[in-house]
């Protein structure tokens, strides 16, 4: 709220009339009735006195405030969004620059305006004409500032934005430099690096890195529904076990529990056992059991390394773990299996 609407909410409030606010402090009706307007400000010598009469502090008439927080932030950025739908992109634009000008420190705040702004330019193309090209400026200019905070999530969160503008753009040798900045663990690291692969002409590399996210993403999967079936086992609780099975279908199931027992158990013959122990009342169709447990727990059990079913075949090729990404059809058919396989029957 900014100071001529404290003044005027609080004179209200307090049943003052501008010229009863006025006599107070000495003034005329119309200074008043100025400030109200934001036409005019009161002198810096009245704020201790008019911050009394109203029964506020100077902080709460002056509309300070230290930061803005992540939920504040938010619902600005929504706010922007509304703006440009009601009256056109400067105004959006406009609205942004006063709060980064009230709120000049704060990266979070830059970043989020940044990529709320890009994106209503993207959806109001025709708005805004010759314009524009400033706005973008600017645009990019508070990418750049975010990309130097000392918040480490926004300056990853930047970085990787300017980077994806960088291949974009085919400024591929900035890109680059970019991505050496992101830290290893960044979700989308890889697959941008991928992108930027295949713009410099080296698709192999790329395929490699797609294939690696590919297998970490899937295993990221199996691990989550592992460790699911892995509770309700350790709780002895096998219709909790079951009842993930609603949840998530039966393969998705049995290939938590499949992982479970082939990393626990380390043998292929015990952990279709056990997927059929545990989950085979699941299954009204005794076929459909049999392909479940097929195409989990006897390929899956290959790509546990210590699991006798991958780490023989390993030891007489010569090879060693790392060499299991390259092992495509033990996890592309389960890959492929969960996400053709139809459902003939609901799970019990």
């Amino acid at each position: 709220m900014k100071i001529n609407d404290v003044i005027r909410t609080r004179r209200q409030a307090l049943g003052l009339t501008q010229e009863a606010l006025a006599e107070r402090l000495g003034v005329s009706g119309p200074a008043v009735n100025k400030w109200e307007k934001s036409l005019n400000y009161p002198d810096i010598t009245l704020l201790p006195t008019l911050a009394r009469v109203l029964g506020v502090d100077l902080n709460t008439l002056l509309s300070f405030q230290e930061d803005m927080d992540r939920g504040e932030i938010g619902r600005f950025c929504a706010r922007l969004q509304q703006t440009a739908e009601a009256e056109g992109c400067a105004a959006a634009v406009r609205l942004a620059e006063e709060k980064l000008r009230e709120f000049p420190r704060n990266d979070h705040l830059a970043f989020s305006a940044a990529g709320m702004l890009e994106g209503i330019l993207a959806m109001y193309p025709e708005d805004g004409g010759a314009e524009r090209e400033r706005w973008r400026a600017e645009i990019a200019a508070l990418y750049e500032r975010a990309a130097g905070s000392e918040d480490h999530q926004v300056r990853e969160w930047a970085v990787f934005t300017l980077a994806a503008r960088c291949v974009g753009g085919g400024e591929l040798e900035r890109a680059e430099a970019l991505l050496g900045r992101l830290s290893d663990t960044h979700r989308e690291k890889q697959l941008l690096t991928a992108s930027l692969r295949e713009r410099q002409g080296r698709a192999g590399e790329a395929w490699v890195l797609l294939e690696q996210t590919l297998f970490d993403r899937a295993a990221g999967i199996l691990s989550v529904l592992s460790q699911m079936a892995g509770l309700a086992l350790k709780e002895g609780d096998r219709r909790r076990a079951r009842a993930l099975a609603d949840r998530t279908g039966r393969f998705p199931a049995m290939i938590a529990v499949s992982v479970l027992c082939a990393a626990v158990l380390c043998n292929q013959a015990v952990t279709s056992m056990m997927g059929e122990q545990v989950l085979g009342g699941a299954y009204q169709d005794r076929e459909e059991l049999a392909m479940d447990i097929e195409n989990s727990g006897i390929l899956i059990a290959g790509l546990i390394p210590w699991s006798i079913a991958c780490s023989i075949p390993l030891a007489m090729l010569g090879a060693d773990a790392s060499a299991l990404p390259y092992a495509l059809l033990l996890w592309l058919i389960p890959l492929c299996y969960l996400f053709t396989k139809k459902r003939y029957y609901s799970a019990e």
